[in-house]
């Protein structure tokens, strides 16, 4: 992919002291015409997402896009709703970019303040009209109890798209990646919190640390 979607959202907006925010675009009202999309399917048309391995909602990516996520998860009861609730963000979250901002289905993993600020991240060129093809990867997935805010859970996981490339959402044509070789492989951090029916939800993502700094992520 040209850029990768941490680096899109770094610098959108800041929570608190030093968190970034990460969310995905609510639609305006009315209703978007549909638009060929490269996996053979209508961006904004219904399609259902499938149950995958521990429990894993995988949206319903097209044909030309595989997604590798791990099956890791902790023994602890609370933790690993923690981490099943990140993984489905995360695809969810992809799932938006591979529909260039269009679909929604990432806003249950979310509150409120990430809801506007990916809402803006989106709509910014490299998102919004465009989408992508080919292998991403999730491993080496981790979660801590956050060293600030107690309570509350840092979940982070090697990401991977060095084997994928940015199109454009109409033609499906590759567009060239501007991106450092290096910044296709990096530790993305998401922290979770619980909200009053005490279920979890992403509510910040830390800024990436990439290769070589996070040299366990380069396969």
């Amino acid at each position: 992919m040209g850029e990768t979607m941490h680096q899109r959202l770094a610098g959108v907006a800041l929570i608190g002291a030093a968190l970034f925010g990460v969310a995905a675009c609510a639609s305006g009202g009315g209703t978007k015409p549909a638009t060929f999309h490269p996996g053979g399917t209508m961006a904004g048309a219904s399609a259902a997402p499938s149950a995958a391995a521990g429990g894993v909602t995988m949206p319903p990516f097209g044909k030309n896009v595989h997604i590798d996520m791990t099956t890791w998860k902790p023994a602890d009861p609370s933790q690993a709703q923690a981490v099943l609730t990140d993984k489905n963000y995360e695809l969810a979250y992809l799932y938006a970019e591979y529909t260039g901002g269009s679909d929604q289905s990432w806003t249950p993993y979310v509150n409120s303040n990430m809801q506007t600020e990916v809402q803006q991240a989106m709509t910014q060129p490299g998102i919004a009209g465009e989408s992508f093809t080919g292998t991403i990867r999730f491993f080496d997935m981790q979660v801590v109890a956050d060293p600030t805010v107690a309570g509350n859970l840092d979940v982070s996981a090697c990401f991977d798209n060095a084997q994928s490339d940015n199109t454009d959402l109409k033609t499906g044509k590759v567009i060239p990646s501007t991106v450092p070789a290096a910044q296709h492989y990096y530790r993305y951090t998401d922290q979770l919190a619980k909200n009053s029916a005490g279920s979890w939800q992403v509510i910040a993502d830390l800024p990436p640390v990439y290769y070589p700094r996070a040299k366990e992520c380069k396969p």
